[in-house]
């Protein structure tokens, strides 16, 4: 007997920031997707969506309803119009298709914040539920840097999480997510979702999951869905720049209807997660220092200015290298991105081969860099549209321009935009390997794009997703937690959610 098909409703929900970045993000900010336009946007994308609906096309008896995708760089938290406007639009959407609907599959990110509201997700989630009642199971997917909550979980069936940082298995955690709803469809799955907490905020090399301590974690949550122990296992080590009242390291794992091996599971891993979380944090270098070791390098070396990258939700427009390596009359060649609108429009104005005096950084954040006044010439013009290495993505960065000093060279973008790849240097036609020193504004990167380097330095500089965390300022973070707090012990306890939707046996 052919099954009845299912209407699977899909949607998209995404941005991480920085508490500490001074910026509120903006409606204007998101790319807004309705409808189809979803599809085709995430047709040939490396994006969990993607991952999703390929599994879910593959399923003759689903009918796939796509609804409405938010998605935007990582930056400051959400204004309240923004955020309100945002759930109110996804709330809509889903709402006006809730009739009939199997299932919802959304793709979030997990460290999400707003103004008014701590736990954006867990919000959007409790509008979703009230929208589509307890019996259309409800499945989503998450960046493992995500801040988990109880309102999350109490609001969701399942979850999936990335397994590798620097992330490079969306579309195979979507599709885990897809596997899962349809598990709940299929089979009648009854996840049991079982978390513990972790008091600790995690940094640095050791965080490659490829080579560091905890690959070794998400080894053994991997391992243990491939053997079926577990429907999803995953180990969540939060965003230390969005502080929130649950933010920390958190181990999840969802079984099928077992509680006592979901408990046991996670707090396998967060025991695993505690044993080596004293090994993970930044191998922060001054600047000066690093300046200095790199002038004696052979080959490329790169700079990773973790405390300013915009994927990570900083603002982008620190000048702090930059500044360093002028005072230390670095003689190498250098590229380097920065985020600076009014440096860009003086660059516009004045045209191909213009020498123009501009202040360029601190047009976002002026009270961690100050503006520094440099003479360069206009070598390059462009609008900011171009494509990222590692989503397949638009990269949407406004007017932009290189702009050059000696043997610097500047790339200028009007809006922060992911600068975890080469792309807006590629873009710009800059070959980041023709130079001595390459400015990096992602803290992972150099691991994946930049392998050429002969050595990565990683300096101590201000920022809003500085590696060095007590220099933050968090307010609303659990306490003590690690390495805010000195003795920081971790009391092994767990958190249940049993399934909330009722769906037919």
């Amino acid at each position: 007997m052919n099954k009845k098909p299912r209407r699977v409703l899909v949607a998209d929900c995404e941005q991480e920031v920085s508490s500490f970045n001074p910026l509120l993000s903006q409606y204007e900010a998101f790319e807004i997707l309705k409808g189809r336009a979803l599809l085709g946007a995430h047709a040939g994308a490396d994006t969990c969506l993607r991952g999703a609906l390929d599994v879910l096309r593959a399923e003759r008896s689903v009918e796939i309803v796509p609804l409405y995708g938010a998605t935007a760089c990582s930056a400051g938290p959400l204004s309240r119009e923004a955020f309100e406007r945002i759930a109110g639009e996804l709330t809509e959407a889903v709402a006006a298709e809730a009739a009939g609907a199997a299932a919802l599959y959304l793709s979030m990110h997990g460290a999400m914040g707003a103004e008014h509201e701590p736990d954006p997700e867990g919000c959007i989630l409790e509008r979703l539920r009230s929208v589509l009642g307890r019996g259309v199971p409800i499945v989503i997917s998450l960046d493992l840097h995500g801040i988990l909550t109880d309102r999350m979980l109490r609001h969701c069936d399942a979850v999936t999480v990335y397994h590798t940082y620097p992330h490079q298995d969306f579309i195979s955690t979507g599709a885990r997510a897809a596997r899962l709803l349809l598990r709940i469809l299929d089979e009648a799955a009854r996840p049991i979702m079982v978390r513990s907490y972790v008091p600790a905020l995690v940094r640095g090399p050791e965080l490659l999951t490829a080579t560091g301590a905890y690959g070794e974690v998400i080894d053994r949550a991997k391992e243990m869905e491939e053997s079926g122990e577990a429907l999803s296992a995953a180990m969540f080590i939060g965003n230390p720049f969005t502080d929130a009242p649950e933010l920390g390291s958190q181990a999840l794992v969802v079984t099928d209807n077992d509680a006592d091996a979901a408990s046991r599971l996670t707090l396998e891993l967060a025991q695993m997660f505690w044993a080596r979380h004293g090994t993970m944090h930044a191998d922060l270098v001054p600047l000066s220092e690093a300046i200095a070791d790199a002038a004696r390098q052979d080959g490329t070396v790169t700079f990773t200015d973790a405390a300013d990258a915009p994927s990570s939700g900083a603002s982008g427009d620190s000048n702090a290298i930059l500044r360093g390596l002028l005072e230390a009359d670095y003689q190498g060649s250098v590229m380097m991105p920065i985020v600076d609108a009014p440096a860009a429009q003086s660059a516009h104005a004045a045209g191909l081969g213009a020498q123009i005096e501009v202040p360029l950084g601190g047009t976002i954040d002026p009270a961690r860099f100050p503006p520094l006044d440099l003479v360069v010439t206009v070598e390059r013009l462009g609008e900011g549209d171009y494509l990222h290495e590692f989503s397949r993505l638009p990269a949407n960065a406004g007017p932009t321009a290189v702009l050059r000093h000696g043997a610097f060279r500047i790339v200028v973008v009007s809006r922060p935009v992911f600068m975890m790849d080469r792309a807006v240097f590629l873009a710009h036609g800059l070959q980041p390997s023709q130079a001595d020193l390459v400015v990096v504004k992602s803290p992972g990167a150099f691991a994946r794009y930049f392998t050429f380097a002969t050595k990565n330095y990683v300096p101590d500089i201000p920022g809003s997703t500085s590696a060095n965390l007590k220099s933050l300022g968090h307010k609303a973070c659990p306490r003590p937690i690690f390495p805010l707090d000195e003795g920081v012990s971790f009391v092994p306890r767990v958190d249940t959610y049993r399934t909330v939707s009722a769906v037919a046996q």
